[in-house]
């Protein structure tokens, strides 16, 4: 989670957003009469995504389409996960440094071993409770803190142990972009971890040290959850000033629809306190179980209004996924369109006079939607004769779709006017700021495995 100011990293966000949409925007070939769009367009975000991300609270859709179920992704501004590096962690607190060496250059050190053994088991809930004291001696020693270095900078995420042999788990913002990480056990002896694999779709990392007869956690079947449960975590809130805070709430949601860094996440909602350096940190239920893994909060610093006692988790049932794929192969492979969207809902559409669909914002140039003529601005309506707008939509026409696979995407796109070769001014320039798509036509792209994105 980080400590970014609301306001700030809405505007610094939706600049940044402005900035790369206009400049990927294709231009005319110099040997041929420049077309412009019939709108004019100001370097400003248009009117409508305006309106749009103020009744989402700034949601950006990405369009990626994985194995066994098909991934739209949103992005939320006000979805705290920064604990790693960059303009989405505060360290204004304690001795942790400013990290203005942050690069994508940095990377830990991966783990060479056979780690295709690795399994975790969803355990039905036990029948004994704890009290908050006793669960905190029982499963403290399964926690850990985690150091994370890039340069000269440093910042703190927390964690859990797998296995008793070192395997390891925490979230993948923690350790992105690091060149370094060290794993502090609860008797205070630190250890180099290397990495297995990690995966920011889910925001799982498996680590491994070299130790033996470790406490590891038990996990319960998150499936199993209800909404009033008791529920604890175990972590670092702000570093190691807090080292192994417990906190304790109730489940006060499932399966959240939250979206962070591009990536839509199906996630467990609890009041228990959670804050930077978290991240990583076990949910357990009352009996000592795992149910799920904290990840980010939700929160904003508006004179006009506050967010409270809004942490959310990754399921154990994911987590079991991801892990052993990440074990097993080092990394996760989906099936993407390789685009991200926003999605127009019926109503935006009606005022706007638009088609209601996913509005593209990027195109990977790895992707075939680029090498098939796609483009920004454009507007999908149909995936295979089918109308999509939501996520549900999308999923349920392409839910077992793989890596090669096609799909058929229905397009609406602004029309373009010649201009006028003499002077180069449109020949039928229209004044005012308004939308005329139009339809354009169907294309046919193939998916990508999401490894081999370029961007």
């Amino acid at each position: 989670m980080k400590n970014d100011e609301y306001n700030d990293e809405y505007r610094d966000d939706l600049q940044e957003w402005d900035d790369d949409l206009w400049d990927d925007v294709p231009t005319a070939p110099e040997d041929k009469p420049r077309r412009r769009r019939a709108r004019r367009r100001k370097h400003h975000v248009p009117r409508w995504p305006n309106l749009l991300l103020s009744v989402l609270v700034g949601v950006l859709a990405g369009v990626l389409l994985c194995r066994g179920g098909q991934y739209l992704a949103y992005r939320t501004l006000t979805a705290e996960n920064g604990d790693a590096y960059g303009d989405d962690f505060d360290y204004s607190y304690g001795d942790v440094e400013s990290n203005d060496e942050t690069s994508e250059e940095y990377s830990l050190p991966l783990y060479t071993g056979d780690s295709s053994g690795l399994t975790i088991t969803l355990n039905d809930p036990g029948q004994t409770e704890l009290t908050a004291a006793e669960l905190y001696e029982q499963e403290l020693p399964a926690t850990v803190s985690i150091t994370v270095y890039a340069g000269s900078s440093a910042a703190y995420g927390s964690g859990m142990i797998l296995t008793e042999d070192g395997y390891l788990l925490t979230c993948a913002h923690v350790i992105e972009d690091c060149e370094r990480a060290t794993v502090t056990t609860s008797d205070g002896t630190a250890y180099e971890a290397t990495l297995v694999g990690s995966d920011a779709q889910t925001d799982l990392a498996v680590l491994k040290i070299e130790a033996e007869g470790l406490t590891a956690v038990e996990f319960a079947d998150s499936e199993q959850l209800v909404i009033g449960e008791t529920v604890y975590t175990i972590g670092d809130p702000l570093g190691p000033q807090f080292r192994s805070s417990l906190t304790d709430g109730i489940i006060s949601g499932l399966d959240r629809q939250i979206s962070s860094n591009g990536y839509s996440m199906t996630l467990i909602q609890t009041t228990a306190a959670v804050n930077s350096g978290n991240s990583g940190c076990p949910l357990f239920n009352s009996r000592g179980q795992v149910v799920g893994v904290v990840n980010m909060k939700m929160s904003s610093s508006s004179s006009t209004a506050s967010i409270d006692n809004m942490g959310l988790a990754v399921p154990s049932a994911t987590v079991k996924e991801i892990v052993e794929t990440l074990a097993a192969e080092g990394a996760v492979s989906r099936a993407v369109l390789g685009i991200s969207c926003y999605a127009v809902s019926s109503v935006t559409a009606q005022v706007y006079d638009i088609p209601e669909g996913l509005w593209v914002a990027t195109i990977d140039s790895a992707s075939d939607c680029a090498a098939q003529g796609l483009q920004v601005d454009d507007i999908i309506t149909q995936v295979n004769g089918v109308d999509v707008s939501t996520v549900t939509d999308f999923q349920t026409v392409t839910a077992d779709l793989e890596v090669g696979d096609t799909v058929t995407l229905t397009v609406w796109r602004e029309p373009e006017t010649e201009t006028d070769e003499a002077d180069g001014s449109a020949s039928a320039q229209i004044e005012d700021d308004g939308y005329h798509y139009e339809y354009y036509g169907e294309i046919t792209v193939a998916l990508i495995d999401s490894n081999d994105l370029a961007d």
